[in-house]
């Protein structure tokens, strides 16, 4: 292992194995860890497996794949001691105004088309870095030393690219640059530091190659020795075998080195603590009764942490499970084949089984064990331009045009079929929304309103309501399509392939590229709705808190609900002619469905919350149609009388009808329940 400091940012960490770290010490501590392309699909822990798969990243050392990212975090523990961190909906920017307008102003650089950090845009998409400084800047005690961390990290990502962005620190940072004397700072240090060392001794930290940094160095010509001073190369102390030797001094190859510098032994005050009472069956583990290298509470094995390499520093006494037994995570001790497994922070015994998509897993020896069924993927589209593609990229685009979501006909292949919609205008911010769905098949056009479609080959469709639909594709077609739905090869990274099959970062080049026809006008940079009507902000978080309260608790740890409050507040600012519930009650309803899909039916409609009035269905003195939350997709009707579907498709709400057992089947045309004869 080899560590240096190329600049008083930075500490660069080589080893021969092909893993390299860089840390960042100022203004906060960062760490980018790169690692040789050997050890591609590899590797485990909250960096994930290093397959280009985004989806499969959040997989625990159980083997299963949790749903949020603090569930992911808490599976990767390596001391049970450590509490498990909780899942926290608050926005740290509405606790202060002046946080907010201070982290606006200066986080707001990075997605400003002419700012500093413009140059990069093409090449590294500034929106989640802003997001993460947008929150880290609230967030922190001192404010500014997180901004300049996460306007860092940005910078990173770009010379990570190529892009070499100097002068970012002229108006904002600025404070970075100054200097200890004889230092000068540097937007681009890509090579070793300078040493007095380095005069007498090859310097192996010079051949390392690794990504530019900034930072303080020496100015050309001089040379940092011991006490991180510059000097010139003639007042620089001559080094034998790592050791400094004053000037003048002379040493033999045979004789002795006296440096006249003395070793400071390390002391530590010792204090006596009288031993804890321990609770049944716990025992009390003593360090000062124990030989070098043993391990105390500080390595304390669960369940949890059983796989995971415990460091110790320091032995440490206290309450430990008794030989043979370990942690269960609940303040008790029990022997490690009743361990359990942790899906989504709930617990299951051995031998309990769970849906995970459309295969089931079986908890053995802590470990998941799951059927490996290719499962159909989704692409959504809702609200007012949200998309979640079939590799799970999230992002939003607001053209009023027609688009093509998905389709095979990409590049020179010959495709079966297209999918396009089309966008039209729902407020007066730039806003728009999906109105109507047209699908191209083989056989002809099919034009949706509000219906599900089955072409058994590869395609299914949902038209749920005028502003969500979701496309579901057989596994078959992975890699073979294309559109604003994305590849579906496993890779959110490329997603943003183009008509003319490139590759962008930027959301606009992107959508206007899948434009089905050239004369529409380009869609432009959205302003935030919430920042052009501040005066329907407070309203719409109020609102959408729903999406964060108790309501919804049964599926917060199964997906993350931060981007769908965020996606309902946009909305309901952006809503401002009209329709004003219809965006909100739509945002929320996405969420609904993201739970439904994975097992969570939420009934969250009220009378007074985004009513669904399906009486409206009922002919007069029948009650045949309810709303279901969570209903079943496929049923008997006289277009299908089996009640057979060659996918079903997760529970969709909506009105109902409740065939009764006379009229058992359902007629599409005209929406009512009716005997096998009368279809």
């Amino acid at each position: 292992v080899t560590m240096f400091r190329p600049s008083s940012f930075f500490i660069i960490m080589k080893t021969n194995i092909g893993v390299q770290l860089e840390i960042q010490i100022k203004p906060v501590m960062q760490v980018f860890v790169r690692l040789d392309p050997i050890f591609k699909d590899q590797t485990c822990g909250l960096c994930g497996n290093f397959n280009n798969i985004q989806t499969d990243d959040f997989k625990a050392i159980s083997g299963i794949i949790e749903g949020t990212a603090t569930a992911f975090a808490n599976t990767w523990k390596t001391q049970a001691s450590c509490p498990n961190i909780q899942q926290s909906f608050k926005n740290p920017c509405a606790l202060s105004i002046d946080n907010e307008k201070y982290a606006q102003h200066w986080c707001g650089l990075l997605t400003d088309s002419k700012g500093p950090f413009a140059d990069c845009h093409y090449a590294v998409n500034p929106s989640v870095y802003h997001t993460n400084c947008m929150f880290d800047t609230c967030n922190c005690e001192n404010s500014e030393d997180c901004l300049c961390a996460a306007l860092s990290s940005y910078v990173r990502a770009c010379v990570a690219k190529g892009i070499q962005l100097h002068g970012w620190r002229t108006d904002v940072c600025s404070k970075y640059t100054s200097c200890p004397k004889s230092l000068s700072y540097s937007y681009n240090i890509s090579s070793c530091q300078p040493t007095c060392r380095s005069l007498s001794e090859p310097d192996v930290t010079c051949s390392i190659k690794f990504v530019p940094v900034d930072g303080c160095t020496c100015t050309n010509g001089t040379y940092m020795d011991d006490s991180g001073k510059c000097v010139p190369a003639n007042e620089c102390p001559c080094y034998y075998r790592g050791s400094p030797i004053p000037l003048g001094k002379v040493v033999h190859e045979n004789g002795f080195v006296c440096c006249g510098i003395n070793p400071v032994p390390f002391l530590t005050a010792l204090t006596s603590f009288l031993p804890l009472v321990c609770e049944t069956p716990m025992v009390y583990f003593d360090c000062r009764n124990i030989t070098a290298g043993t391990s105390g509470v500080e390595c304390q094995k669960s369940c949890q942490t059983l796989d995971m390499h415990c460091y110790s520093t320091q032995c440490i006494s206290g309450c430990v499970c008794p030989a043979g037994l370990v942690l269960d995570g609940k303040g008790g001790c029990i022997p490690e084949g009743e361990c359990p497994c942790i899906h989504n922070e709930a617990m299951y015994q051995p031998g309990e089984k769970i849906n995970v998509d459309c295969n089931t897993c079986v908890c053995k020896n802590r470990k998941w064990e799951c059927t490996k069924d290719q499962c159909l993927g989704t692409c959504a589209v809702y609200g007012d331009g949200h998309y979640n593609t079939f590799d799970d990229k999230r992002f939003s685009f607001n053209g009023n045009c027609e688009y093509t979501l998905v389709q095979d006909h990409c590049g020179t292949a010959n495709g079966t079929f297209r999918v396009i919609t089309e966008n039209i205008p729902c407020g007066n911010t730039g806003t728009t929304c999906s109105k109507s769905i047209k699908v191209f098949l083989e056989t002809g056009v099919a034009p949706f309103q509000e219906l599900n479609f089955q072409y058994s080959f590869s395609l299914r469709c949902c038209f749920k309501s005028s502003h969500i639909h979701y496309y579901f594709i057989y596994f078959l077609l992975q890699g073979q399509i294309c559109g604003l739905c994305g590849n579906y090869d496993g890779n959110g990274m490329n997603d943003f392939t183009t008509r003319s099959q490139s590759v962008v970062e930027n959301v606009l080049e992107f959508g206007n590229s899948w434009k089905v026809s050239s004369t529409c006008p380009d869609a432009y940079s959205m302003k935030d709705p919430c920042s052009t009507n501040p005066y329907r902000k407070s309203w719409s978080e109020r609102e959408c808190s729903i999406i964060n309260s108790n309501i919804f608790a049964a599926c917060h740890s199964q997906i993350e609900p931060a981007k769908y409050y965020q996606a309902c507040v946009t909305d309901a600012c952006a809503c401002d002619t009209g329709g004003d519930c219809d965006c909100f009650c739509t945002a929320v309803a996405a969420y609904a469905q993201a739970c439904s899909e994975v097992g969570v039916c939420i009934a969250w409609r009220t009378p007074s919350i985004c009513p669904l009035f399906c009486d409206y269905y009922n002919q007069q003195q029948e009650c045949e149609w309810h709303y279901k939350p969570c209903g079943v997709s496929c049923m008997k009707t006289c277009r299908n009388p089996s009640g057979k579907c060659l996918h079903n498709l997760p529970g969709l709400e909506g009105c109902y009808p409740n065939c009764p057992p006379d009229k058992p089947y359902f007629h599409e045309d005209q929406m009512k329940c009716v005997s096998l004869c009368d279809c």
